[in-house]
């Protein structure tokens, strides 16, 4: 079984995205915040993280900036929307780090599931 996390502040997103990915055979771990996030993967196998890009206690991008430094490349989707900043432009900050793919909120689930199936296999 696969291990996906997602990392949002909006526990709303997080039941969206776990209600989509969860009836397909994931393990979904849910952090609201970067420490926490951090924290579920560095004591779990994590095969994808989700990762919110403005998240409290340590932002999106430190998050994914800390797992790339890691041994093992991560696989990430970046999300990011709703802000007062463009979502299109934070997103494409976030592919500096070469995550696998990125979205913009409202989340397009059936292309997000489509490509969640895609990264893992």
């Amino acid at each position: 079984m696969k291990t996906i996390l997602i990392v949002d502040d909006a526990a709303m997103i997080r039941e969206l995205l776990k209600g989509v990915l969860e009836p397909e055979g994931y393990k979904i771990l849910e952090a609201a915040d970067g420490e926490e996030a951090m924290r579920l993967y560095r004591d779990n196998e994590v095969d994808l993280s989700v990762i919110d890009i403005f998240l409290p206690k340590k932002g999106g991008l430190q998050v994914i900036g800390e797992m790339v430094k890691g041994d093992t490349k991560p696989t990430i989707v970046a999300i990011s929307g709703g802000e007062a900043f463009n979502p299109d432009s934070i997103v494409e900050l976030a592919n500096i780090f070469e995550v696998a793919a990125t979205f913009t909120k409202p989340i397009d689930t059936e292309a997000f599931l489509a490509k969640v199936k895609n990264l893992l296999g």
